[in-house]
């Protein structure tokens, strides 16, 4: 994330930059998995993230309650 303003006459400054997982304060939902019990139980940088088709079907997956 950076961030920029310019001034009147038009001049542009860069005045803040962050890399790579600094940006998380601005992301709550993030900042909530951080405190849950289990974090983000991620095994890489953002492995929780899961698209619509990368889930496992209902029938193969494990239950939490067996």
């Amino acid at each position: 994330m950076s961030a920029f303003i310019h001034d009147e006459a038009g001049n542009v400054y860069h005045t803040y930059s962050d890399y790579a997982r600094g940006g998380e304060e601005i992301l709550t939902t993030l900042m909530i998995l951080d405190r849950a019990p289990k974090g983000r139980n991620e095994t890489s940088t953002l492995s929780f993230v899961k698209r619509h088709d990368e889930y496992e079907d209902a029938s193969q997956a494990q239950s939490c309650c067996a």
